[in-house]
């Protein structure tokens, strides 16, 4: 009976890290869901000619277990990332509700308003019928603009949904040198400049070799153009997170730092997992209390 039991704890493991570590890609492929489904085969095959009751209700109780967990591999869809602009509403149709997020407040938590309800994902994993959600700290650039008399200007974002916000959430990416490197762009109106700005970390500010040396710290490379989208003279700089320097006629600075996302992931409906497990410790139970019962007339 040990065999049986140990594929009854697999088919019920690989459902459960489902739940334990979300978002992983191997839990929508056919052959990891084929491989659970056979686990829960080969113990009800092992049974034939000594099924008993506990043995029916635990295999019972697995095979619920294993059922939500490939629907939820193969019918649900791929882990998702919700990002949304300082307080920016974002609508998603897989969990029926509206994402709201924070107004610049990099520890803030968001939000999730269905109905008359409002749900807060900060601080921990929320499940949802067939999903899990929580909030991931995000790295973005927090742009500050003059001109060179440091007279403030506005900054304007024509392809992010928070048009005036002074936070770059960094959405595109590009490869430059080998290196896996985050893009966003704005444009400052009053000049009629466009700037694109360039995220290093500090592993890849390292391997610039920019004059002076930039240590510890990430920075951002910007690059001025005018309205013809064509290169100011000096209109390329590479700045350290936090400092301001005079690119192209601006007075620019990127502070790096960080602004919530929300990761979606399919899972295992809780309550049917739920009820599953149950059933399987039930039928444990059940099988155990024979002999418990036999060994305490011994004793």
């Amino acid at each position: 009976m040990t065999s049986f039991w140990l594929l009854l704890l697999c088919a019920i493991g690989m459902v459960v890290a489902q739940d334990v570590n979300p978002g992983q890609a191997l839990y929508h492929y056919g052959w990891y869901n084929a491989i659970d489904v056979a686990f829960i085969i080969l113990a009800a095959l092992s049974l034939r000619g000594r099924a008993n009751r506990g043995l029916v209700i635990a295999t019972f109780g697995a095979a619920i277990v294993v059922f939500t967990g490939v629907a939820s591999g193969l019918m649900g869809p791929d882990t998702q990332t919700v990002i949304g602009a300082p307080g920016a509403s974002v609508r998603n149709d897989d969990v029926g509700g509206t994402f709201v997020f924070p107004i610049a407040q990099s520890n803030a938590p968001v939000e999730l308003q269905r109905g008359n309800g409002v749900t807060t994902i900060g601080g921990g994993r929320r499940y949802t019928g067939g999903f899990v959600l929580w909030q991931e700290p995000r790295t973005v650039v927090y742009v500050d603009v003059a001109d060179a008399k440091g007279n403030h200007l506005t900054i304007t974002q024509p392809t992010n949904a928070s048009f005036l916000s002074p936070v770059l959430l960094m959405q595109q990416s590009a490869n430059i040198a080998g290196m896996d490197i985050r893009v966003d762009t704005f444009s400052v109106p009053a000049l009629r400049r466009s700037v694109k700005a360039v995220l290093f970390s500090e592993q890849q500010v390292a391997q610039l070799r920019s004059n002076p040396p930039i240590i510890g710290r990430p920075a951002v490379l910007f690059a001025v153009s005018d309205n013809a989208d064509r290169q100011v003279p000096n209109g390329i700089g590479l700045v350290p997170s936090g400092d301001r320097k005079l690119i192209g006629g601006l007075l620019l600075r990127g502070t790096v730092g960080i602004y919530p996302e929300i990761v979606i992931a399919s899972a295992p409906y809780l309550p049917v997992l739920l009820a599953g497990v149950a059933l399987f410790i039930v039928g444990v139970a059940t099988q155990l209390q024979p002999s418990l019962s036999m060994r305490l007339r011994r004793m």
